[in-house]
């Protein structure tokens, strides 16, 4: 397990550099304003593909142990058509971003959402690291597309952003067609009978999973537009490079939760998943903690040297987000435990109270404060949603805190696990 971890992790310390990278080359060749458009499209797209996963994603990591992978993915990759054609009309209608990028964001969506699926077979198999590699390849993809562009080309416009997750997304789907063809039986339809039983299961544990991760990027990325609307994308892209720096902190959080997940998923010791589960939120808030002195440290002149002129507010959104993202470090962890013993509703009532509260908050700091305040009300919503669901751990636990601290045969248990 303790490899898996350091896997993930090491994968996404990397993929996080490669996307600070794309940060800077996007900041400093189009501005605050161009990395708003960038941060727009990716916030949209994200959009997307949680709606996507209410038929994949964390449910297909829960039921692939329990069903044949080929009956999940059909109904998967039918359902990810439908959302990003109805994304498209929807964008259409309300034009939240530029006209000019809406079927990009479609298509775009939709190739990851196939990939998203087939990762999460693979993650349901506990091939981490093949899942790992996967995602890896996009940011690298990104990056080496976009210098090419930028660097080589002179191409310095937000097409040529576009054309680089073109290029990225399509190689990570495919990389994650062979890897499900090599550790995968073969592909075989069935009755529709089956069909609509899987069905019925994936909308069960799909819906309320993906209900919590809704309400959470809603509360997560809202702010965004709501700046663009109030102010203009110039604070959407300052604050961008804000949230991605210091959300980076969840590195070490985000690799445990996914091993987490899928060794909770395959078994059915409750003590033992009780037990791991507080372990790894205590570590993963400890190293939470010492990064963010770090970034709450930095000053603003280091900013503007990576990012360029106009970024020099970048402290001041990491300063307002810094508490929250601490407390969320550890629900990030603990909300896994739910996700692995399917008890989805506790993380979507407490990501709609964070929501609730993240609107409220949205709609009085952001006219008032600027990129500040939509800091603070999204600190505010963290908090809250994170208290809600460490008291349910809490209420649940069998094990105490003082039980849940490694003695030094078990630290030394997990170093020689580790290096095996």
């Amino acid at each position: 397990m303790i490899n898996n971890i350091l896997n993930t992790f090491g994968t996404r310390l990397f993929s996080a550099l490669l996307n600070l990278l794309i940060a800077i080359i996007i900041s400093r060749f189009l501005g605050p304003e161009g990395k708003g458009q960038q941060g727009l499209i990716i916030a949209t797209i994200t959009y997307v593909l949680v709606f996507a996963n209410l038929m994949g994603g964390s449910a297909i990591v829960y039921l692939v142990p329990r069903f044949s992978w080929s009956l999940i993915v059909l109904p998967a990759y039918l359902w990810s058509v439908l959302t990003s054609m109805a994304f498209y009309f929807a964008l259409s209608i309300f034009q939240l971003i530029d006209q000019a990028f809406i079927v990009h964001v479609a298509i775009l969506s939709l190739i990851s959402a196939f990939t998203a699926i087939n990762s999460s077979v693979l993650i349901g198999k506990e091939k981490i690291t093949t899942s790992n590699l996967v995602a890896f390849v996009q940011p690298l993809a990104t990056a080496f597309a976009l210098s090419v562009l930028f660097f080589g080309l002179g191409q310095n416009t937000i097409q040529s952003y576009l054309l680089s997750l073109y290029i990225s997304f399509g190689l990570a789907f495919l990389l994650s067609i062979f890897f499900l063809v090599r550790f995968t039986s073969g592909f075989r339809l069935r009755s529709r009978g089956a069909y609509f039983e899987i069905i019925r299961h994936m909308l069960r544990y799909g819906l309320l999973n993906q209900l919590a991760h809704i309400f959470q990027l809603l509360s997560f990325r809202m702010s965004y537009y709501w700046l663009e609307q109030t102010y203009s994308s110039a604070e959407v892209g300052v604050y961008s490079n804000g949230t991605s720096l210091v959300e980076s902190i969840w590195l070490i959080s985000r690799s445990i939760s996914l091993v987490l997940y899928a060794r909770i998923a395959n078994t059915s010791d409750k003590l033992y998943a009780q037990k791991i589960s507080m372990q790894l939120a205590l570590g993963s808030l400890l190293i939470s903690f010492t990064g963010l002195i770090v970034l709450v440290l930095l000053p603003s002149q280091v900013f503007v040297f990576v990012f360029g002129d106009g970024f020099h507010e970048i402290g001041l959104v990491i300063r307002s987000l810094a508490p929250g993202v601490l407390l969320f470090s550890l629900a990030l962890v603990l909300g896994h435990y739910f996700s692995g013993t399917g008890k989805y509703h506790v993380n979507t009532i407490a990501s709609f109270a964070g929501l609730l509260v993240a609107v409220i908050a949205f709609y009085f700091m952001i006219p008032a404060y600027g990129i500040t305040g939509a800091g603070w009300a999204t600190s505010i919503s963290y908090t809250i949603t994170s208290a809600i669901v460490i008291i349910y751990f809490a209420r649940e636990s069998k094990i105490k805190l003082k039980e849940a601290i490694p003695g030094f045969s078990e630290i030394k248990a997990i170093l020689r696990s580790g290096k095996k």
